[in-house]
This record gives C-alpha cells, sequence and structure tokens, in this order.
C-alpha cells in the first residue's frame, strides 16, 4: 500500500510495479500467542495459512529480519471467524531506505525527524525545490499561509533536482504541516 499515491511522480512514494513485486514475493512470518511461536513463509503470492490455535489471540510479524519491510500486527481479541486477512506491504520505510540511499546528505538535511527538530527549535519553514516553477498563484497562497501560521519560505542550498530529493521535501513539509496545525495547505 502506498502511503502517498498521486499522479504526481514528484511525490508519489513508489510505483505501482514496485510495489506489486513487494506484495508477491515470499515473506518471513513470526506467529506468537501467550504460548507458542511458530515460523512461516509466504508462498510466491505472499498467502500463508495461520495454524488454528493462534486465532484466539495472536502477534503476526511479518518479515521480521528487515528493517525497510517490517510490519507488526497484533489481534488482542483474536481473529474472530475471519477465514482470511489480507496484509498489503506498506511502502514508507521501504521509500525512505530509496530516497536516503539516492540523496544521503540531503536526507539527513530535511528528513521528517528534522522537521520535528527543526518546529522544537522555532525553525518553522516551507521548503520550496530548485528547478521547479511554481505558479504565481500557488506563491500567494503559500505566503498567505505563511503569514498566518508564523514560517517561512526557503529554497534549499544544493539541491540538484532528482526526483527523491522532491519526494524528501515534500515529507518534510507535510510534516511541518502537521506540527504547524495547518489542516491543509489549500
Amino acid at each position: 500500500m502506498k502511503y502517498r499515491d498521486t499522479s504526481d511522480r514528484f511525490t508519489e512514494s513508489t510505483t505501482d510495479s514496485t510495489l506489486a513485486y513487494l506484495n508477491k514475493r515470499e515473506h518471513d512470518i513470526l506467529i506468537t500467542n501467550k504460548k507458542d511461536t511458530t515460523r512461516l513463509k509466504t508462498n510466491s503470492l505472499g498467502i500463508f495459512e495461520i495454524p488454528k490455535k493462534y486465532f484466539n489471540y495472536c502477534s503476526i510479524n511479518v518479515n521480521p529480519k528487515t528493517k525497510d519491510l517490517r510490519e507488526e500486527f497484533l489481534f488482542m481479541e483474536g481473529l474472530g471467524k475471519k477465514d482470511s486477512l489480507e496484509f498489503e506491504v506498506y511502502d514508507y520505510h521501504f521509500s525512505n531506505k530509496i530516497d536516503s540511499t539516492k540523496a544521503p546528505e540531503f536526507y539527513n538535511k530535511f528528513n521528517t525527524q528534522r522537521a520535528e527538530q527543526d518546529f522544537l527549535a522555532g525553525k518553522k519553514r516551507y521548503l520550496l525545490g530548485n528547478g521547479i516553477e511554481y505558479s504565481k498563484k500557488f506563491i500567494e497562497q503559500l505566503e498567505l499561509k505563511a503569514n498566518e501560521f508564523g514560517f517561512e519560505i526557503e529554497y534549499p542550498e544544493k539541491m540538484s533536482g532528482i526526483l527523491s530529493e522532491h519526494r524528501i521535501l515534500y515529507k518534510y513539509n507535510e510534516r511541518m504541516r502537521e506540527l504547524l496545525g495547518i489542516k491543509n495547505w489549500w
């Protein structure tokens, strides 16, 4: 599942084909209840069967040994009468890994944790990407929001304009928007 699914390639988190590949590959599964733990593998379609002894209570950890594709699900009240569950790979961690690998220095300067640190330090800002032409209307609306919510509009230094940098800026700006209490930009 994409955390950001748009037709805008600058802000879309990953491609449909990459996500389809990740969801259809074999995954390691670790299922735990109060008494027992078992390890399973999905088939090539991403399907696995949960033993009945785990139906009352279980924790399901998908890809426990990987950092970027690991997800954990907890079913405190059991699985109920469900005969199937669908888990989809969520691409947030995977996308961050790609962006941080393709633009490591830029990622270190403008990741979402940096947005939180900047906000707490009083450095409230919206970052505009170099190499993009913004409409006059967009800039006017952004300036109105800046005046209303007390943030600066800045262009980051040393931006080469690759897609990863634009996605990093998008995530930074979205986190800053949340911290500023802005429900919608427009």
